[in-house]
């Protein structure tokens, strides 16, 4: 039997907190083949450690939010209501935002600012790839609701 394909969804095909990650490894291979090492005290990686875990937390905080808000976190699924509450209070995108610290931790931890500034280019990618399809489909699913929304609230901060 085939799987009924689900149309009500932004169409985003790679799960953005993967392209942050992506970027973040991305960044300790390029460390490898052109040093571009941050000098400092050893407890720089420990700050870095510290930024990693508290992005996963973060991550995992918000899986749970979803969860109790009742709607989908993954971008490929549909998405039942527009979140006003919580972090969504601040900013329209604090998923992607909590993602950004993957790469920067990781900056720490490997002692490289390939990867602490990937956060850049992948918050480029994410907004081009996720970000635009998104919010034209909350903007067609929700209409005038989530126009008011994003008139109260910044997409990122």
């Amino acid at each position: 039997m085939e799987k009924e394909l689900n149309h009500d969804n932004p169409g985003v095909k790679t799960p953005p907190p993967l392209i942050f990650l992506g970027f973040g490894l991305f960044g300790i291979v390029i460390h490898y083949l052109k040093p571009l090492t941050i000098t400092g005290p050893l407890w720089l990686v420990y700050l870095g450690l510290i930024i990693l875990i508290s992005s996963f937390l973060g991550f995992g905080y918000m899986v749970n939010f979803y969860k109790k808000n009742e709607t989908e976190i993954e971008p490929t699924k549909t998405t039942s209501k527009i979140i006003t509450s919580g972090l969504y209070r601040y900013s329209r995108n604090p998923v992607y935002l909590i993602s950004c610290a993957g790469p920067i931790g990781l900056g720490f931890i490997f002692m490289t600012y390939w990867a602490m500034f990937a956060f850049i280019p992948a918050l480029i990618v994410v907004y081009f790839t996720a970000v635009k399809k998104e919010e034209q489909y909350l903007e067609k699913k929700f209409g005038l609701e989530y126009l008011e929304y994003k008139k109260k609230v910044r997409r990122w901060l």
